[in-house]
């Protein structure tokens, strides 16, 4: 597990005018802009960020972003070097039923979304099989390792807390100030 620890710049009135987190696997930093006379945050100046609907269209070190005409993730386009690019494929009612990662024009992996069930195929480590009853998600791999893992959602449906097998932490979710989570 990676703890992302927050660091933030403020202004000589107390305001939070940097967010960044410095990690082993890279840095992330949100800059945050003060209105000149007064303390309250303004919009961004940067009109890049988003389409005309209010959708992302860049992950600052991630990748960039595209979207359907529903709002729905069409697709990401890592800025990694693995090159990589992620296809995302949803349902009439707009619920995401398989996720595509591809690289080099070849298919690495392939998610596929079934009610309480996820089929994973990775190219190079076989398939994998995911259950979800509850909060309790277990998952089988084809090489006959079952994992076990348990998860505690937010009123938001989001994970908040994961734990392996034997109850070690896997993953925690917090709140910051100012917003954002980690």
């Amino acid at each position: 597990m990676i703890s992302l620890e927050p660091f933030y710049t403020y202004d000589t009135g107390n305001n939070p005018t940097n967010l960044s987190h410095q990690t082993n696997s890279g840095d992330w930093q949100q800059t945050l802009t003060i209105h000149p006379n007064s303390n309250r945050g303004t919009e961004n100046n940067n009109q890049n960020n988003f389409d005309t609907n209010g959708n992302l269209l860049n992950l600052n070190n991630i990748g960039n972003l595209e979207w359907h005409y529903n709002n729905t993730l069409n697709k990401l386009t890592k800025s990694d070097k693995s090159n990589a690019t992620q296809y995302y494929v949803y349902d009439y009612q707009g619920k995401r039923v398989r996720a595509i990662t591809e690289s080099s024009h070849q298919v690495q992996s392939q998610r596929d979304y079934l009610p309480a069930l996820d089929i994973s195929i990775n190219q190079a480590k076989q398939q994998s099989k995911t259950l979800h009853i509850g909060t309790h998600i277990l998952s089988e791999s084809s090489k006959d390792n079952t994992q076990t893992h348990y998860q505690l959602n937010s009123h938001l449906q989001s994970n908040t807390l994961e734990l392996g097998g034997k109850a070690q932490t896997l993953s925690y979710e917090h709140y910051y100030p100012y917003g954002g989570t980690a």
